[in-house]
């Protein structure tokens, strides 16, 4: 079978890999149709690794957000069956260690996240022809497209960072940042209940694009400070935010914009030296910061979300390339005239 291999920074293959097999009696092989490219790839891609301590030692299967159907299961496969499509987590926990047997799944000491070369041996990613998976890691859907279905994972980041702000019933939030995942949170949050959300950004597409996910109100703050300076009087205007830029002026900037005792949720990650550099909102008004590293209990919701049109990501997607066109896909989405790229396989074309 082919698959997308990383054997070093810039140097991206669509070659021959060993077969899928099945190991564990509860694993089931899926046939790839449609993954798409996160900035995680990018890094490795550009970076040959993701940070300092990532860093690729051996040709990589890259990818992590993905859909597809089921080829075959294990003996003791229970969730799911063959011919079943699903869209899949990425992180296959131990279920030993102490995080897992007290449910923090994502804090697993032993976790092995697709398209990771935390460990070594690496950990096989999705963008390939078949995979091998834990049937925990698929999510059946009945009503979605693979291109649909690709998104689950970055929706699940989602999820989380606005499950970390708690109960948002009536509230009015702001996300900072109108990328694939600030567009997906500000999806997420009108789905379980806030008031408004509004986004922020310096670019304008992305923000209009934003008003087809679910917000609001949009501010191009590079166009509008006033606006910004507006909102950041009498301690703030919005009851929590969302950090989703990993950019350290846009999380001073929230700080002033979210009112005391409220949560911020920290989705983006920040790169070296692109920390926030201005804790003076933080240190006087009470605020509270969560940061949001991956997910696992929000799957369920990313499913249903999903699979009954809750919300429809496809305004998120700029280009599609089958894997054999792996470098010129992965371009595409380094470029920023795009929001999200993805890969297909098997023959599959997006309507």
């Amino acid at each position: 079978m082919k698959a997308v291999v990383l054997h070093k920074k810039m140097d991206l293959r669509w070659e021959d890999v060993p077969d899928a097999t099945i190991k564990d009696p509860h694993e089931v092989i899926v046939k790839m149709l449609a993954g798409g490219i996160c900035g995680s790839d990018q890094h490795y891609y550009t970076q040959g690794g993701n940070g300092t301590a990532i860093v690729v030692r051996e040709p990589l299967v890259i990818g992590h957000e993905g859909c597809g159907i089921v080829e075959e299961v294990g003996p003791e496969v229970t969730k799911v069956k063959k011919g079943d499509m699903v869209v899949l987590r990425p992180a296959r926990p131990c279920f030993e260690c102490y995080y897992c047997k007290h449910h923090m799944f994502t804090y697993c000491e032993h976790v092995q996240h697709l398209g990771s070369a935390a460990l070594f041996p690496h950990t096989a990613g999705l963008f390939s022809d078949y995979v091998t998976v834990h049937e925990v890691q698929c999510g059946v859907v009945k009503h979605l497209k693979p291109e649909v279905g690709a998104f689950a994972e970055p929706l699940g980041i989602a999820y989380s960072g606005v499950n970390a702000l708690g109960n948002i019933i009536g509230k009015d939030v702001v996300v900072m940042g109108a990328g694939p995942i600030g567009c997906l949170c500000a999806a997420a949050a009108k789905t379980v209940g806030a008031n408004t959300v509004t986004v922020i950004d310096v670019r304008q597409e992305p923000l209009e694009t934003s008003l087809k996910m679910g917000a609001d109100i949009i501010c191009n703050s590079k166009d509008n400070p006033e606006q910004i300076e507006k909102w950041s009087e009498h301690k703030g205007s919005f009851d929590c935010g969302i950090e989703a830029t990993g950019n350290g002026f846009a999380a001073a900037t929230l700080m002033k914009l979210v009112r005391p005792t409220g949560i911020i949720s920290q989705v983006g990650m920040y790169g070296a030296g692109h920390e926030p550099k201005d804790f003076g909102p933080f240190a006087v008004k009470g605020l509270k910061w969560h940061s949001v590293f991956r997910f696992y209990d929000e799957f369920g919701a990313v499913v249903g979300a999903l699979d009954n049109g809750l919300i429809n990501p496809l305004p998120l997607l700029s280009a599609s390339f089958s894997g054999d066109k792996c470098v010129e896909g992965m371009q595409a989405a380094l470029s920023p005239e795009t929001m999200k790229v993805e890969y297909t396989f098997n023959g599959y074309k997006p309507e």
